[in-house]
């Protein structure tokens, strides 16, 4: 395999491995917990080196399969299904590995939609070996398909060539910094087989329902019951959400003790900022 990471030199401490499909970053660290993160659509691994770099935690950071940026290691495109199986594989390795380290999980994005899928395939069958998890943070989960609007708009462009689709992502900005947030993002999908982002863009818009908060609030519970501890943190666009969130959560038979929803006035892209990850995983240690 190509190494997606030749163009962006890693410092010593960090080592680029590969397991089947999947591509990821790890800093290993005598530390008592192994955090594992989990991009959004269209990103990879490379979005928290610089937490793995300035962090002596042992750290993982995975890409999902076809998502290596220069189209490195071309696949066919890999279904939303087979990347959790790959990934429940993966964390399920990583704990047996390990088997002194509490695992705790995070997800930005659809990569926090990957957390909720990864619950319900440990919980869908006793016979599937779910590790220990410690903790779970879950950064800008969906909750219907109204937070989908990137997806929504990934998922009707043409696989081939989507520069209509950038465009008007890009258009979606309503001040500088939200401008330069998407600018950036648009440039990191034009690094992507684009077939790959559409694959997923699709099947995580078939995950949820049109409206309402039920499916998260279930969805969360499963997430709870393999988790020690879940804290769902929002950006600021999530405000409208937040209590029927909530409730949805509580109408499972989970209270604010057991599952945490804070919102923030944060953009969407700066929940994977270094300080803020840095400050969200010491909460849930």
């Amino acid at each position: 395999m190509t190494d997606f990471m030749t163009t962006v030199p890693l410092p010593d401490r960090l080592a680029h491995e590969k397991f089947g499909q999947l591509t990821y970053l790890e800093r290993v660290a005598d530390s008592p917990a192994i955090s594992m993160f989990f991009h959004g659509l269209g990103l990879d691994a490379t979005d928290y080196q610089e937490y793995l770099e300035t962090h002596d935690t042992h750290g993982i950071a995975v890409s999902l399969a076809g998502y290596a940026p220069g189209h490195a290691d071309p696949l066919p495109p890999v279904p939303a299904s087979r990347h959790v199986e790959m990934v429940a594989d993966f964390v399920e390795w990583i704990g047996r590995e390990n088997p002194h380290k509490r695992i705790i999980l995070i997800g930005f994005s659809l990569g926090a939609d990957l957390v909720l899928q990864l619950a319900e395939h440990w919980t869908a069958a006793p016979v599937r070996r779910c590790p220990p998890v410690a903790g779970v943070l879950l950064l800008d989960p969906n909750v219907n398909q109204s937070t989908m609007t990137i997806s929504r708009l990934f998922a009707s462009a043409d696989r081939r060539d989507p520069t209509s689709a950038l465009k008007e992502l890009v258009g979606l900005a309503n001040d500088q910094a939200v401008f330069r947030s998407l600018c950036s993002y648009a440039l990191k999908i034009t690094s992507k087989d684009f077939g790959q982002v559409h694959q997923l863009a699709t099947d995580m818009i078939h995950y949820w329902d049109p409206a309402g908060y039920d499916q998260f609030g279930a969805r969360v519970t499963r997430v709870a019951e393999v988790a020690d501890v879940v804290k769902v943190v929002l950006s600021a666009d999530y405000e409208e959400h937040l209590d029927g969130m909530r409730n949805a959560v509580r109408r499972h038979g989970l209270n604010l003790a057991n599952v945490e929803l804070a919102i923030t006035g944060l953009g969407h892209f700066d929940l994977i900022e270094n300080d803020f990850l840095s400050r969200e995983l010491k909460s849930i240690g």
